[in-house]
């Protein structure tokens, strides 16, 4: 699995899960020079059987797929949000030698499609939903619908003031109403911004800064909130959503394309209204069992592993 050191916080889980369940060695190469390639060329040493993954569509990933003989390996590239909808990087990427395309849902299978038709005919298309380990997660025994909580970077894609105009809302009807963030770093604009709003709102009493959270202490973040409020404009899946689910949360999701293809209608919003009776409404624990179902690590693993030996037979064949 070839990896870049900004962009490999979606691997952990299936470095560590991925070899028992397939039965086949996996190894990552955290690429920082050329001679990373080489190495894991090397490692691959037999063509008709090994595979090379590259996660993300991000530089300089194109331009080495483009730039390498393969010699027979199969390749495999997993394409996130950012290369097909905010970059030009899945059009210019050389597809015709790449054998799998993994994207995590089906407005994502859509994007890459639109960037990049010539897929269909050089490459297998897959949709395999991001999975979450759901043993780190229980479900909240102090639910308070009360308490809302909103994660992510603070940039204007994650569209932070729509929240603030969400409890506005909120505190016309009940000042109970209180909302929790995590995650700091972003755009100055976006939190200059939501700053202002906060203050001319008469808010800021109302907002709690949690500033960044640890992986590790997600859970128990989540299992504070009753309601997670999801503002953004766009995610190809939405970790935070499940996280949130897991611990117990009700989820609020401000509706945007491809959001009705993953998540249920009753917990899509289209307006500041239609999210203020969403979350006066809102029940513990009550789509725990939907992100269990369908998005547990163990799908996940299961998904890659079939495609892994789908690989192995089309070598074989």
């Amino acid at each position: 699995m070839m990896t870049l050191p900004t962009l490999d916080h979606f691997t952990a889980d299936i470095l560590a899960r991925l070899p028992a369940a397939s039965g086949w060695e996996v190894q990552k190469f955290m690429v920082t020079s050329p001679a990373v390639l080489a190495a894991a060329l090397e490692w691959t040493d037999d063509p008709s059987r090994d595979a090379i993954w590259f996660e993300f569509c991000w530089p300089p990933f194109p331009a080495m797929i483009e730039a390498t003989d393969f010699g027979g390996r199969r390749v495999i590239v997993r394409v996130h949000r950012i290369e097909a909808v905010e970059t030009p990087y899945v059009a210019n990427t050389a597809w015709a030698k790449v054998d799998d395309v993994i994207v995590v849902s089906p407005d994502m299978r859509e994007r890459v499609l639109s960037a990049a038709p010539e897929v269909t005919y050089t490459s297998r298309l897959h949709i395999i939903f991001n999975g979450v380990d759901t043993t780190r997660f229980t479900a909240n025994q102090s639910w308070n619908k009360f308490r809302l909580g909103w994660c992510g970077l603070m940039n204007l894609r994650k569209n932070p003031t729509l929240a603030l105009h969400i409890l506005w809302k909120l505190h016309q009807r009940d000042d109970r109403y209180h909302l929790t963030l995590c995650g700091m770093g972003g755009e100055a604009l976006a939190s200059e911004s939501f700053l202002y709003l906060a203050e001319k709102l008469g808010l800021t009493g109302a907002i709690t800064w949690d500033g960044r959270i640890s992986q590790a202490d997600m859970p128990a973040w989540h299992a504070s909130n009753g309601v997670l409020v999801h503002t953004s404009l766009h995610e190809s899946f939405g970790y935070a959503i499940a996280e949130a689910a897991l611990s117990g949360c009700d989820i609020a999701i401000a509706g945007h394309p491809g959001a009705d293809t993953i998540w249920p209608a009753e917990t899509i919003f289209h307006t500041i209204d239609g999210a203020a009776a969403l979350i006066q409404t809102a029940r513990p624990n009550r789509w725990r069992h939907y992100v269990e179902q369908r998005f547990c690590l163990g799908h996940q693993i299961t998904d890659i592993s079939r495609l892994l030996q789908c690989n192995l037979q089309a070598a074989s064949s």
